[in-house]
Parts: structure tokens; C-alpha cells; sequence
């Protein structure tokens, strides 16, 4: 446990060595307002490329295609927005080459090599299974006995699934 508390103690000393070291070389109000100016940028950044992300999603998924593609380029460039939105200098120092583009190419190139040699991810386009059998998509009707209900028979309404929503996700007792 004194690690993972290490772990996460030191990156937060550091943003606040590195604003005040900052605060005393440029002067406060300029360290706020560039505070602010990057916490806006990226607050900006990340609902542009969020949007785009989805869009890109969405047109590849109505072509009938993975999604993959848009995915992985939208994340370097939501990662690097959250890094900004983040208070803090040497969390937009790292998220900086995430804004350039062949960086970015880098990055998704070794996410991609990552991905393979770890046994990487399946998508199935199609509605084709693995096993090359096909995949039946299929509605269900439930089939009520003539007569009426099996009284022997546990009923819905009693279990936790079953009965009026009283809104905030609880059953009547």
C-alpha cells in the first residue's frame, strides 16, 4: 500500500513544485491566467475531437465497418485534451507531442504492434462468428400455458427484477 500512495503522491508534488516554481519566475496572475488558458484549451480540444471521434464512429459503423480506425485516432488526441484539462505544467508538457500528428501515427503504430503481439482484439463484421458459422439474430415470445399461470411456479414481480421502477432504480416493499 506505501507504493501505491508513493505512486500517486509524487505526480501531484510534482504539478504543485512545478506551479510554484513557475508562479515565481513569471509572477501569479500570469501563472493563473496561462493556468486557465490551458485548462480552456483543452476543455475546447477535447469536446471538438470527442465529437469528431463520434461522428467518424458512426459513419464507419454505417459503411458496415469497424469502428477501430476513427477509435484509435481520436485517442491520442482526447488523451492529450484530458492531460490538458488536468491542472498542472508537466501534465500539458505530456500531452504536447501527442498534438502533433506524426506522433501521433507513432503512437497508434505501437499501439497496433502492442495489440498484435499481446493476441490483440476481434471484431466480427458481418455477423459472421469466429467458427465462420452464422450468427441468428432472433425475437422471443413468451408462451403463457392455457388456463393461466402455474401457480407452483416463482413469479417476476416478487424477484428484484420484477415490478413498478419507483424511479431511483428501488421496488416497492
Amino acid at each position: 500500500m506505501p507504493l501505491l500512495a508513493l505512486l500517486l503522491l509524487v505526480p501531484v508534488l510534482a504539478e504543485i513544485t512545478v506551479f510554484i516554481v513557475v508562479g515565481r519566475w513569471i509572477g501569479v496572475l500570469a501563472t493563473l491566467a496561462l493556468f486557465i488558458a490551458i485548462g480552456v484549451i483543452g476543455s475546447l480540444l477535447l469536446k471538438r475531437q470527442g465529437m469528431r471521434a463520434l461522428r467518424e464512429m458512426q459513419a464507419a459503423l454505417a459503411r458496415g465497418e469497424p469502428p477501430a480506425e476513427p477509435v484509435a485516432h481520436a485517442a491520442p488526441l482526447v488523451l492529450a485534451a484530458l492531460l490538458l484539462v488536468f491542472p498542472g505544467f508537466p501534465s500539458d508538457l505530456m500531452a504536447l507531442p501527442l498534438l502533433v500528428p506524426t506522433v501521433r501515427r507513432m503512437v497508434i503504430r505501437w499501439l497496433g504492434v502492442q495489440a498484435k503481439r499481446r493476441g490483440g482484439f476481434t471484431v466480427w463484421p458481418g455477423g459472421r462468428s469466429p467458427a465462420g458459422g452464422t450468427v441468428i439474430d432472433a425475437d422471443y415470445t413468451e408462451v403463457k400455458p392455457e388456463g393461466g399461470r402455474d401457480p407452483s411456479l416463482p413469479r417476476i414481480e416478487d424477484s428484484r427484477w420484477g415490478g413498478p421502477d419507483q424511479g431511483d432504480g428501488r421496488r416497492p416493499s
